[in-house]
Protein backbone atom coordinates (compact mmCIF):
# COMPACT_ATOMS: atom_id res chain seq x y z
CA UNK A 1 0.00 0.00 0.00
CA UNK A 2 1.13 3.73 -0.46
CA UNK A 3 1.96 5.73 1.84
CA UNK A 4 0.49 8.91 0.90
CA UNK A 5 -2.82 8.63 -1.42
CA UNK A 6 -3.23 12.21 -3.46
CA UNK A 7 -6.90 13.07 -4.85
CA UNK A 8 -7.11 14.95 -7.86
CA UNK A 9 -11.06 16.14 -8.90
CA UNK A 10 -10.92 16.45 -12.44
CA UNK A 11 -13.28 19.04 -14.25
CA UNK A 12 -13.15 21.15 -17.44
CA UNK A 13 -9.46 21.40 -16.37
CA UNK A 14 -8.18 19.45 -20.21
CA UNK A 15 -5.33 22.41 -20.87
CA UNK A 16 -3.96 22.28 -16.94
CA UNK A 17 -4.19 18.69 -16.02
CA UNK A 18 -1.35 17.38 -17.69
CA UNK A 19 1.21 19.82 -15.56
CA UNK A 20 -0.73 19.30 -12.76
CA UNK A 21 0.19 15.35 -12.97
CA UNK A 22 3.48 16.03 -14.53
CA UNK A 23 4.35 17.99 -10.83
CA UNK A 24 3.15 15.63 -8.48
CA UNK A 25 4.65 12.94 -10.31
CA UNK A 26 8.02 15.03 -9.70
CA UNK A 27 7.46 14.57 -6.69
CA UNK A 28 11.16 13.84 -4.24
CA UNK A 29 8.36 11.68 -2.10
CA UNK A 30 8.01 8.56 -4.40
CA UNK A 31 5.71 6.15 -2.33
CA UNK A 32 2.66 7.75 -3.22
CA UNK A 33 -1.03 6.70 -5.46
CA UNK A 34 -2.40 9.49 -7.61
CA UNK A 35 -6.26 9.07 -7.56
CA UNK A 36 -7.60 11.45 -10.80
CA UNK A 37 -11.53 11.56 -9.85
CA UNK A 38 -12.72 12.71 -13.51
CA UNK A 39 -16.24 14.24 -12.19
CA UNK A 40 -18.60 14.15 -15.61
CA UNK A 41 -16.04 16.53 -17.67
CA UNK A 42 -17.70 16.90 -20.95
CA UNK A 43 -14.11 18.47 -22.89
CA UNK A 44 -12.30 15.24 -23.03
CA UNK A 45 -10.57 15.30 -19.54
CA UNK A 46 -11.43 11.78 -18.95
CA UNK A 47 -9.33 10.32 -21.74
CA UNK A 48 -6.21 12.52 -20.56
CA UNK A 49 -6.75 10.92 -17.04
CA UNK A 50 -6.77 7.87 -18.79
CA UNK A 51 -3.50 7.95 -21.14
CA UNK A 52 -1.73 9.38 -17.63
CA UNK A 53 -2.62 6.37 -15.94
CA UNK A 54 -0.75 4.06 -18.61
CA UNK A 55 2.23 5.99 -18.45
CA UNK A 56 2.33 5.46 -14.50
CA UNK A 57 1.32 2.84 -12.41
CA UNK A 58 0.75 5.22 -9.25
CA UNK A 59 -2.16 6.48 -11.34
CA UNK A 60 -5.75 5.61 -10.54
CA UNK A 61 -8.43 6.91 -12.00
CA UNK A 62 -12.23 7.22 -11.19
CA UNK A 63 -14.71 7.89 -13.96
CA UNK A 64 -18.22 9.33 -11.99
CA UNK A 65 -21.33 11.44 -13.18
CA UNK A 66 -20.98 15.05 -12.28
CA UNK A 67 -21.52 15.63 -8.79
CA UNK A 68 -19.54 18.58 -7.69
CA UNK A 69 -16.30 19.10 -6.09
CA UNK A 70 -17.30 17.75 -2.75
CA UNK A 71 -18.56 14.23 -4.52
CA UNK A 72 -15.20 14.18 -6.32
CA UNK A 73 -13.57 14.24 -2.79
CA UNK A 74 -15.50 11.77 -1.61
CA UNK A 75 -15.33 9.18 -4.01
CA UNK A 76 -11.46 9.77 -4.03
CA UNK A 77 -11.34 9.45 -0.48
CA UNK A 78 -13.39 5.61 -0.54
CA UNK A 79 -10.87 4.88 -3.36
CA UNK A 80 -7.77 6.09 -0.86
CA UNK A 81 -5.52 3.28 0.26
CA UNK A 82 -3.09 5.42 1.68
CA UNK A 83 -1.75 6.32 5.59
CA UNK A 84 -1.73 10.16 4.44
CA UNK A 85 -4.54 12.04 2.50
CA UNK A 86 -3.63 15.10 0.38
CA UNK A 87 -5.28 17.01 -2.56
CA UNK A 88 -4.36 18.93 -5.03
CA UNK A 89 -6.51 21.04 -7.79
CA UNK A 90 -6.72 19.62 -11.25
CA UNK A 91 -5.37 23.59 -12.41
CA UNK A 92 -2.75 24.13 -9.73
CA UNK A 93 1.04 22.95 -9.19
CA UNK A 94 2.94 21.64 -6.50
CA UNK A 95 6.63 21.87 -5.70
CA UNK A 96 8.54 18.63 -5.80
CA UNK A 97 9.40 18.90 -2.17
CA UNK A 98 5.81 19.34 -1.08
CA UNK A 99 5.22 15.73 0.79
CA UNK A 100 8.45 14.94 1.74
CA UNK A 101 8.19 18.64 3.85
CA UNK A 102 4.70 17.69 4.85
CA UNK A 103 5.25 14.25 5.87
CA UNK A 104 8.55 14.40 7.78
CA UNK A 105 7.28 17.56 9.31
CA UNK A 106 4.39 15.09 11.00
CA UNK A 107 6.60 12.25 11.40
CA UNK A 108 9.21 14.74 13.68
CA UNK A 109 6.10 15.57 15.88
CA UNK A 110 3.82 12.27 15.96
CA UNK A 111 4.68 11.47 19.31
CA UNK A 112 3.43 15.09 20.02
CA UNK A 113 0.19 14.54 18.65
CA UNK A 114 0.66 16.37 15.31
CA UNK A 115 -1.84 14.42 12.71
CA UNK A 116 -1.29 17.15 10.03
CA UNK A 117 1.22 19.65 7.70
CA UNK A 118 0.82 22.42 6.17
CA UNK A 119 2.17 25.08 4.15
CA UNK A 120 2.20 28.46 2.16
CA UNK A 121 1.21 28.91 -1.25
CA UNK A 122 1.54 31.21 -4.10
CA UNK A 123 -0.89 32.52 -6.77
CA UNK A 124 -0.45 32.32 -10.33
CA UNK A 125 -2.19 33.65 -13.27
CA UNK A 126 -4.50 31.93 -15.73
CA UNK A 127 -1.10 32.01 -18.13
CA UNK A 128 0.65 30.40 -15.41
CA UNK A 129 2.54 33.48 -14.64
CA UNK A 130 3.74 33.78 -10.66
CA UNK A 131 1.89 36.11 -8.70
CA UNK A 132 3.90 36.79 -6.05
CA UNK A 133 1.99 39.23 -4.76
CA UNK A 134 -0.60 36.91 -4.22
CA UNK A 135 -0.29 34.53 -1.30
CA UNK A 136 -1.75 31.85 1.87
CA UNK A 137 0.12 32.61 5.01
CA UNK A 138 -0.04 31.86 8.74
CA UNK A 139 0.63 34.02 11.33
CA UNK A 140 0.91 30.59 13.46
CA UNK A 141 4.06 28.86 12.74
CA UNK A 142 5.57 25.07 13.88
CA UNK A 143 3.55 22.68 16.11
CA UNK A 144 -0.17 24.61 16.91
CA UNK A 145 -3.25 23.23 18.35
CA UNK A 146 -5.08 22.77 14.97
CA UNK A 147 -8.20 24.56 16.12
CA UNK A 148 -6.52 27.60 16.30
CA UNK A 149 -5.58 28.05 12.49
CA UNK A 150 -9.75 29.25 12.93
CA UNK A 151 -7.97 32.42 14.52
CA UNK A 152 -5.96 32.97 11.38
CA UNK A 153 -9.43 33.08 9.08
CA UNK A 154 -11.51 34.85 11.81
CA UNK A 155 -9.15 37.65 12.51
CA UNK A 156 -7.39 38.41 9.24
CA UNK A 157 -9.34 36.59 6.80
CA UNK A 158 -6.62 34.17 5.89
CA UNK A 159 -7.24 31.05 4.51
CA UNK A 160 -4.61 29.21 5.05
CA UNK A 161 -6.48 27.15 8.05
CA UNK A 162 -9.40 26.38 5.94
CA UNK A 163 -8.11 24.48 2.83
CA UNK A 164 -7.15 20.85 2.13
CA UNK A 165 -5.41 21.37 -0.80
CA UNK A 166 -2.20 23.08 1.36
CA UNK A 167 -2.04 19.68 4.11
CA UNK A 168 -1.19 16.45 4.41
CA UNK A 169 -3.62 14.64 6.69
CA UNK A 170 -3.72 11.57 8.80
CA UNK A 171 -5.99 9.40 7.06
CA UNK A 172 -7.13 7.76 10.17
CA UNK A 173 -8.66 11.28 10.75
CA UNK A 174 -10.84 10.94 8.06
CA UNK A 175 -12.08 7.00 8.44
CA UNK A 176 -11.85 6.57 12.49
CA UNK A 177 -14.01 9.65 12.53
CA UNK A 178 -16.04 8.71 9.87
CA UNK A 179 -16.15 12.41 8.03
CA UNK A 180 -16.55 13.44 4.43
CA UNK A 181 -17.43 16.48 2.44
CA UNK A 182 -20.53 18.20 2.48
CA UNK A 183 -21.77 16.97 -1.07
CA UNK A 184 -24.66 19.79 -1.23
CA UNK A 185 -21.87 22.45 -0.79
CA UNK A 186 -20.50 23.75 -3.97
CA UNK A 187 -18.32 26.72 -2.23
CA UNK A 188 -16.22 26.20 0.87
CA UNK A 189 -16.66 22.24 0.87
CA UNK A 190 -13.35 21.54 1.53
CA UNK A 191 -13.71 24.28 4.05
CA UNK A 192 -16.15 23.13 5.61
CA UNK A 193 -15.50 20.15 7.45
CA UNK A 194 -12.30 21.04 8.39
CA UNK A 195 -13.35 21.48 12.11
CA UNK A 196 -13.77 18.03 12.70
CA UNK A 197 -10.19 17.31 11.79
CA UNK A 198 -8.36 19.60 13.58
CA UNK A 199 -10.60 18.93 16.91
CA UNK A 200 -8.34 17.25 18.75
CA UNK A 201 -4.63 16.89 16.89
CA UNK A 202 -1.89 19.27 16.42
CA UNK A 203 -0.80 20.95 13.16
CA UNK A 204 2.80 21.32 12.35
CA UNK A 205 2.77 24.68 10.14
CA UNK A 206 5.30 25.89 7.52
CA UNK A 207 5.03 29.24 5.42
CA UNK A 208 6.93 27.64 2.61
CA UNK A 209 5.57 28.32 -0.89
CA UNK A 210 5.30 24.71 -1.82
CA UNK A 211 1.73 25.14 -3.43
CA UNK A 212 0.96 27.11 -6.73
CA UNK A 213 -2.61 27.73 -7.30
CA UNK A 214 -4.63 29.49 -10.24
CA UNK A 215 -6.53 32.26 -9.87
CA UNK A 216 -7.79 35.41 -11.62
CA UNK A 217 -6.33 39.08 -11.54
CA UNK A 218 -7.81 41.90 -10.31
CA UNK A 219 -11.07 41.19 -7.82
CA UNK A 220 -11.18 38.23 -6.37
CA UNK A 221 -15.24 38.44 -6.97
CA UNK A 222 -17.48 37.61 -9.80
CA UNK A 223 -19.55 41.09 -11.13
CA UNK A 224 -22.69 38.69 -10.65
CA UNK A 225 -23.40 36.79 -6.97
CA UNK A 226 -24.07 33.57 -7.45
CA UNK A 227 -26.67 31.75 -5.45
CA UNK A 228 -23.93 28.79 -4.64
CA UNK A 229 -21.87 31.69 -2.95
CA UNK A 230 -23.85 31.55 0.02
CA UNK A 231 -22.61 27.69 0.55
CA UNK A 232 -20.03 30.02 2.53
CA UNK A 233 -22.36 31.78 4.56
CA UNK A 234 -23.83 28.12 5.08
CA UNK A 235 -20.11 26.77 6.44
CA UNK A 236 -19.44 30.00 8.41
CA UNK A 237 -23.28 29.57 10.38
CA UNK A 238 -21.89 26.03 10.72
CA UNK A 239 -18.66 26.56 12.91
CA UNK A 240 -20.50 29.26 14.91
CA UNK A 241 -22.71 26.55 16.18
CA UNK A 242 -20.09 23.78 16.57
CA UNK A 243 -18.06 26.48 18.82
CA UNK A 244 -20.95 27.53 20.83
CA UNK A 245 -22.17 24.25 21.74
CA UNK A 246 -18.86 22.69 22.87
CA UNK A 247 -18.31 25.57 25.31
CA UNK A 248 -14.69 24.87 26.15
CA UNK A 249 -13.50 27.89 23.19
CA UNK A 250 -15.39 30.73 23.93
CA UNK A 251 -13.47 32.94 22.17
CA UNK A 252 -13.42 31.59 18.68
CA UNK A 253 -16.97 31.52 18.85
CA UNK A 254 -16.99 34.94 19.69
CA UNK A 255 -14.91 35.23 16.85
CA UNK A 256 -16.79 33.09 15.11
CA UNK A 257 -20.03 35.59 15.45
CA UNK A 258 -17.98 38.50 14.51
CA UNK A 259 -17.32 36.70 11.16
CA UNK A 260 -20.63 35.86 10.54
CA UNK A 261 -21.92 39.39 11.03
CA UNK A 262 -19.21 40.48 8.66
CA UNK A 263 -19.61 37.68 5.71
CA UNK A 264 -23.65 38.20 5.80
CA UNK A 265 -23.17 41.98 5.30
CA UNK A 266 -20.64 41.99 2.64
CA UNK A 267 -22.27 39.06 0.83
CA UNK A 268 -25.21 41.10 1.20
CA UNK A 269 -23.31 44.02 -0.55
CA UNK A 270 -21.88 42.35 -3.21
CA UNK A 271 -25.46 40.74 -4.29
CA UNK A 272 -26.98 44.46 -4.06
CA UNK A 273 -24.31 46.15 -5.93
CA UNK A 274 -24.35 43.47 -8.47
CA UNK A 275 -28.50 43.52 -8.77
CA UNK A 276 -28.92 40.01 -8.12
CA UNK A 277 -30.56 40.07 -4.65
CA UNK A 278 -33.95 39.36 -5.91
CA UNK A 279 -32.52 36.38 -8.36
CA UNK A 280 -34.16 33.26 -7.50
CA UNK A 281 -31.68 31.68 -4.63
CA UNK A 282 -30.21 34.29 -3.35
CA UNK A 283 -33.58 36.35 -1.98
CA UNK A 284 -34.43 33.11 0.03
CA UNK A 285 -30.97 31.91 0.71
CA UNK A 286 -30.63 35.43 2.55
CA UNK A 287 -33.77 35.05 4.33
CA UNK A 288 -33.13 31.95 5.32
CA UNK A 289 -29.90 33.20 6.86
CA UNK A 290 -31.30 36.61 8.03
CA UNK A 291 -33.38 34.37 10.85
CA UNK A 292 -29.96 32.88 12.02
CA UNK A 293 -28.25 36.84 12.22
CA UNK A 294 -31.72 38.19 14.22
CA UNK A 295 -30.65 35.03 17.02
CA UNK A 296 -27.47 36.08 17.25
CA UNK A 297 -28.65 39.91 18.40
CA UNK A 298 -27.36 39.37 21.94
CA UNK A 299 -24.45 37.64 21.01
CA UNK A 300 -23.51 40.82 18.27
CA UNK A 301 -24.08 43.20 21.11
CA UNK A 302 -21.93 41.19 23.68
CA UNK A 303 -19.15 40.81 20.94
CA UNK A 304 -15.85 42.26 22.06
CA UNK A 305 -14.61 41.93 18.18
CA UNK A 306 -16.99 43.92 16.86
CA UNK A 307 -16.55 47.90 17.01
CA UNK A 308 -19.60 49.98 18.28
CA UNK A 309 -19.91 51.32 14.85
CA UNK A 310 -20.10 47.77 13.67
CA UNK A 311 -23.06 46.74 16.47
CA UNK A 312 -24.98 49.89 15.48
CA UNK A 313 -25.07 48.95 11.61
CA UNK A 314 -25.68 45.54 12.47
CA UNK A 315 -28.73 46.37 14.48
CA UNK A 316 -29.94 48.53 11.54
CA UNK A 317 -29.12 45.56 9.67
CA UNK A 318 -31.51 43.50 11.18
CA UNK A 319 -34.07 46.25 11.44
CA UNK A 320 -34.29 46.63 7.36
CA UNK A 321 -31.27 44.99 5.61
CA UNK A 322 -31.99 47.22 1.94
CA UNK A 323 -32.43 50.33 4.04
CA UNK A 324 -29.24 49.91 5.63
CA UNK A 325 -27.32 49.28 2.38
CA UNK A 326 -29.26 52.45 0.99
CA UNK A 327 -27.80 54.70 3.96
CA UNK A 328 -24.24 53.02 4.19
CA UNK A 329 -23.86 53.21 0.57
CA UNK A 330 -24.79 56.86 0.67
CA UNK A 331 -22.64 57.73 3.39
CA UNK A 332 -19.54 55.77 0.95
CA UNK A 333 -19.08 52.99 4.05
CA UNK A 334 -19.49 49.76 2.11
CA UNK A 335 -17.98 46.97 3.13
CA UNK A 336 -14.07 47.23 3.90
CA UNK A 337 -13.87 50.86 4.20
CA UNK A 338 -14.64 50.91 7.92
Amino acid sequence: MPVISIITSVYDAKECLPACIQSVLNQTFADFELILVEDGSPNGCGEVCDEWAKRDSRIRVIHKPNGGPASASNAGLAAATGDYIGFVDSDDLIEPTLYETLYNAIKAHETEGCRIAACGAEGMSESGRPLPNITVQSSLTGLQDALDLFYDVFRTGSMYGMLSWNKLFDARLYRERGVKYDERMFFGDDASILHLLYDGVKVFCLNDKLYHYRTREGSITSTLFPPRKLDDLTMYWDWYTWFAARGDRPDLTQWAVACYWRVFYVFYVQAAESGTLAQPGVKEGFAYHKKHLDSLAGAIAACPHISNFEKLRARLFRISPMGCYRLARAWGKLAGQN
